[in-house]
């Protein structure tokens, strides 16, 4: 019987076989930020299509982004010997942000836009298809952007809770100094997605599991917290629904 780790590496690479070639795609684009997701995807489409049909894009912005980030995206994607481009998006966001209200999510939400805006134009002139870094811990939350990270042609780790993805890195051997590092979007500088949260991921993914087994929580510190976990669901809900289209007929 094989392990989780085992089977669940063997299910992604067949699903990116099988989509990749359903859509007649040369090469998937991957938006590598130096985090363990974007990590794991890489290597994970390595392993289903070869380094040569798979692009990777490190777009970094140093107001932001801290510089080990740029360097463990771009050892990363020498160590999986893919093709990659880098781009710092400091001065045109800049330019952007210079004739608009000053406000920090909306700010950090157009950075979001604007790389998976490039991810797209590579894939376009590439004949390729986008690949999502988007783990189940995120996306059940809806903590990721509309339009910007939220939007791919293919999520291949989406069923996977945020622990589940570090288990993964591991039997992958994603370098540590990736799998220990905190999660974040950098959305803003100092920016982390569990001091966003207010709750740990490892807190985060036994409540998802429970409520998406309908198991009660007995642990008094998590019953707390489930309420605030019920409560950002509930906001991003908005965020998993099509736009709405008015019928006319």
């Amino acid at each position: 019987m094989k392990n989780f780790n085992e089977h669940s590496c063997a299910l992604i690479i067949r699903f990116l076989r099988k989509e990749v070639g359903k859509r007649k795609a040369k090469c998937v684009v991957v938006g590598i930020s130096g985090g363990i997701d974007s990590a794991v995807v890489s290597a994970l489409a390595v392993k289903a299509l070869g380094s040569g049909r798979v692009f990777g894009l490190v777009l970094p912005d140093s107001v932001v982004t801290p510089r080990i980030d740029t360097k463990h995206a771009i050892d990363l994607a020498t160590r999986l010997k893919i093709r990659n481009e880098v781009i710092e998006l400091d001065r045109v966001r800049n330019q952007l942000l210079h004739r608009l209200p000053r406000n920090r999510l909306a700010r950090g939400n157009l950075l979001v836009r604007l790389r998976m805006s490039i991810i797209y134009y590579y894939a376009a002139i590439l004949n390729g298809i986008v690949l999502g870094t988007g783990d189940k811990s995120e996306i059940i939350l809806g903590y990721f952007t509309k339009y910007g990270d939220g939007a791919a042609d293919l999520f291949p780790i989406a069923d996977l809770y945020k622990t589940q993805v570090r288990s993964l890195a591991k039997y992958l051997a994603i370098p540590d100094d990736i799998i220990n590092k905190k999660s974040s979007a950098r959305l803003w500088k100092g920016h982390t997605a569990e001091g966003e949260i207010g709750l740990t991921y490892e807190d985060i993914d036994i409540i998802l599991d429970h409520l998406a087994r309908r198991i009660p929580i007995k642990n008094s510190r998590l019953k707390q917290k489930t309420v605030k976990i019920k409560q950002l669901i509930e906001k991003n809900k908005h965020k998993h629904e099509m736009p709405v289209i008015c019928k006319i007929l």
